[in-house]
């Protein structure tokens, strides 16, 4: 598992950014959509892998 950095930007506030592992950098942008959608949020107009980091943490 690696874990990456991932940015959502959003309709109507200022883009979330939050960590998230994942086997490979595809995978990581389902883990954030399945997260995401687990919240309740519906106004994502995108996701971005801002890059890989040592532990969920950084």
């Amino acid at each position: 598992m690696a874990f990456y950095k991932v940015q959502v930007q959003r309709e109507s506030n200022t883009p979330r950014v939050f960590n998230v592992s994942a086997k490979k950098s595809q995978d990581a942008v389902l883990v954030a959509a399945q997260s995401l959608r687990e919240e309740g949020i519906t106004d994502a107009k995108g996701i971005e892998i801002i890059g890989q980091i040592q532990s969920l943490r950084d």
